[in-house]
């Protein structure tokens, strides 16, 4: 009853937050998610030692901030030759100054240090972004971006409730053995119906197709970067990637599905309607 108890105040301050931060305006958006970003950027790191890796977190944090500040300030339009100049240079500075740590896998090291980056820190980035997908001046809208997230914990929702209901046949049984393929069709339809239900009330740029799109995105990629996830906590030995959130685990477990989800959602918005 307390770990129930624990979970639902946990979830719906995380729902909270996040539909807060989207909501009120495109700085406080940029601030929390550069937040956000870098908490789960510790928590891939800190958990990467456990399989006798060492990133080299003080550049690795310096290169998320810098690619972190790429996105933002484009955002809204104010000059980054400056940030994406210092991102490339931490990128290959990094190489360099693995030569001086003398630690075994040294090109395992560099590779985690800016994976961390990729997978995290630019999908996250690329919200400030989908606010805004026509790239406007002093445009924001909000409601498209609070909607990808509103579809990824309906799609959450639903493939755990019916995959514990009817769930008997595995969908990815070697990365994750409780998945089923009712639970995935359980999380696409829900999605699907949501998406509906957002078109008819949401005032947005896109069309009835655009949010069947959309839905299909969270629901197909959205599993693989839950598969994802589940890969990187398997091959690290952990359950939770972190306890941040109480019952929940850490930013990892929250974030698993949008961390791939959010750039090909970003590259469908990019290319319709531009």
């Amino acid at each position: 009853m307390k770990n129930i108890t624990q979970r639902t105040i946990t979830g719906a301050v995380y729902v909270l937050a996040v539909i807060f931060a989207i909501i009120i305006n495109p700085i406080v958006l940029a601030i929390f998610f550069g937040v956000i970003s870098i908490i789960a950027l510790y928590e891939f790191y800190n958990n990467s030692k456990l399989s006798q890796i060492s990133p080299l977190k003080p550049m690795g944090y310096l290169l998320a901030i810098s690619t972190y500040s790429f996105f933002a300030l484009k955002a809204f339009q104010i000059e980054t030759k400056y940030s994406i100049t210092i991102s490339l240079f931490l990128c290959f500075a990094i190489f360099i100054m693995e030569l001086f740590r003398k630690k075994e896998n040294p090109f395992t090291n560099i590779a985690y240090t800016i994976l961390g980056v990729v997978y995290i820190i630019i999908p996250l980035g690329l919200t400030n972004f989908i606010v805004n997908p026509q790239f406007l001046p002093n445009n924001f809208i909000p409601i498209i971006l609070l909607s990808v997230f509103i579809l990824a914990w309906c799609n959450d929702t639903f493939a755990y409730l019916v995959g514990i209901k009817f769930g008997k046949r595995r969908l990815f049984e070697r990365i994750s053995p409780k998945k089923s393929w009712e639970g995935f069709f359980g999380g696409v339809v829900a999605v699907q119906i949501a998406s509906i239900i957002l078109f008819k009330l949401t005032n947005s740029p896109l069309e009835f197709f655009d949010w069947m799109i959309i839905g299909a995105i969270i629901c197909i990629i959205g599993t693989f970067g839950d598969l994802v996830e589940s890969m990187f906590k398997r091959q690290m030995g952990v359950k939770d990637s972190g306890k941040i959130l109480p019952g929940h685990g850490g930013i990892l477990d929250r974030f698993d599905i949008l961390f791939i989800t959010l750039p090909f959602i970003f590259i469908y918005l990019f290319l319709r309607l531009n």
